[in-house]
């Protein structure tokens, strides 16, 4: 019996690459990208390291990264008449790929790392274009031919308009939720039990310094104060004020 965790995830690449290839080049690269993002977010927040220099070299880097920690045994990456041609050995998930092949024109529609690569290369207002692919499922060998170009930005009229309007409110809701989240980070909440003392109601920080009350929700918070005298002080100190 194969291995479940292998054919799982054979079945996700088939299953997402069948489902891109419903919708059409426009639909795809907002897809694409987005997953991808998503991707690298999940990968950094799992120690997998990946640091954007804000280059094309960029996707270089991401391609290593996946290589160093086992998406191909090796990659042999040879110059060809337009673009480069990447000779994949032991690719995990070849058989995935090869049956995506007999269906869409390309298979790689959801290979994980094609996902990073496409979101760092839309970066740049690029995107790649796949010439050429070959499978040998006995010996574990694919082999793609890419070329990265500038990306086309045809008229409005050629995409379908329901497309262009769900898209336009997906990028609202993004913008909405990317404030949120800033919004979100920039809040000071003063949680758990805070030393203060009994008397002159300063406040002991985490050194071991006292503070002044406002002083010390000032730094852990975004509160300003302003100074006032309460009735019962202004009796107390003023007495001839009242």
């Amino acid at each position: 019996m194969e291995d479940f965790q292998k054919v799982l995830y054979e079945a996700l690449l088939v299953a997402f690459g069948k489902i891109l290839a419903k919708y059409n080049a426009f639909a795809q690269g907002s897809i694409l990208k987005d997953v991808g993002k998503e991707i690298i977010d999940y990968l950094n927040s799992h120690d997998f390291q990946f640091e954007e220099k804000g280059s094309l070299e960029d996707l270089s880097t991401m391609i290593e990264l996946f290589v160093k920690n086992g998406f191909a045994e090796s990659l042999d990456i040879e110059p060809a008449d337009q673009g480069q041609n990447y000779v994949w050995h032991n690719l995990y998930g070849i058989a995935a790929y090869k049956e995506l092949h007999e269906i869409v024109d390309n298979p790689f529609l959801s290979c994980p790392l094609n996902l990073c690569l496409y979101y760092l290369a839309d970066k740049h207002n690029k995107t790649m274009r796949l010439h050429r692919k070959t499978f040998d499922v006995e010996s574990k060998t694919a082999e793609s031919q890419y070329e990265i170009v500038d990306k086309d930005c045809p008229a409005d009229a050629e995409f379908d308009p329901l497309i262009i309007e769900n898209a336009r409110l997906y990028e609202l809701a993004q913008e909405r939720a990317d404030r949120l989240e800033k919004a979100q980070k920039e809040i000071k909440i003063l949680r758990g039990i805070i030393p203060i003392c009994a008397s002159c109601k300063k406040i002991r920080t985490d050194e071991g310094y006292w503070q002044q009350v406002e002083t010390y929700i000032s730094d852990h918070s975004e509160v300003l104060f302003s100074h006032a005298i309460c009735p019962d002080c202004m009796k107390k100190l003023y007495p001839g004020f009242s």
